[in-house]
């Protein structure tokens, strides 16, 4: 027969145990998805990065594939608010017949995302932990 003290702490050990102990995830960091369309259509390649602007936020991002993208819990930002940067991507392009060490390279494609979305972004959201846990973005490169 089981004394008190040693039932009392098998009661509070099967607790611990039950209630998940050593979370994986200490910071609270959430998932998110979304799209990101640029000028009414799925943008092609990129990434999406989350920058805190609050003192107790995460940096954050994930990479966009076919107008969406997908931040794993694990990669999340935690509750606040984050401005939202935007880049898209390209393949390199190749180096013209000839070339050798030291020879001027072609310059890379013009990037398709403007600068206010990335270098001088001004886009913000708010995550809280009730959600929403989708943002969608319209990225658009001409004023209407």
């Amino acid at each position: 027969m089981c004394s008190p003290v040693s039932y009392v702490v098998c009661l509070l050990l099967a607790a611990g145990l039950s209630s998940g102990c050593g979370s994986n995830n200490p910071l609270g960091r959430l998932a998110l998805s979304g799209s990101v369309m640029l000028d009414g259509k799925p943008l092609d390649k990129g990434a999406i990065e989350l920058h805190p602007l609050e003192s107790t936020g995460v940096q954050s991002g994930g990479m966009v594939s076919a107008g969406k993208y997908a931040i794993a819990t694990s990669q999340g930002p935690t509750p606040g608010k984050y401005r939202v940067v935007i880049y898209d991507s390209y393949e390199t392009p190749p180096l013209p017949p000839g070339h050798m060490p030291g020879d001027d390279v072609p310059p890379p494609p013009k990037s398709k995302v403007p600068a206010d979305w990335n270098s001088k972004s001004k886009h913000e959201i708010e995550v809280t932990k009730k959600g929403p846990f989708r943002f969608d973005f319209e990225v658009v490169t001409t004023k209407r």
